[in-house]
């Protein structure tokens, strides 16, 4: 996979983590429709551990970032 692309999935994800780190029930609460509304009203019942999650988002985003190639191309180079 083109390293731009997991890039902007990483960018992505280290928004959604900060934005449920901060605001765990607005954000969760923003999303709360379609099939998925028993999880996200559990988690939104639960913000310590939201910002838990929002946190390990962060995290994991983070390491992806920093394991990727320094060049255009493949996202991982051997």
């Amino acid at each position: 996979m083109d390293v731009r692309i997991v890039e902007t999935l990483v960018m992505l994800e280290i928004g959604d983590g900060v934005l449920t780190a901060l605001f765990p029930v607005e954000h969760y609460a923003r999303w709360e429709t379609g099939p998925w509304v028993p999880v996200i009203a559990w988690f939104r019942e639960r913000p310590g551990l939201t910002r838990a999650v929002g946190v390990a988002k962060v995290v994991g985003a983070v390491a992806v970032a920093a394991s990727l190639s320094k060049s255009p191309g493949p996202a991982w180079q051997k």
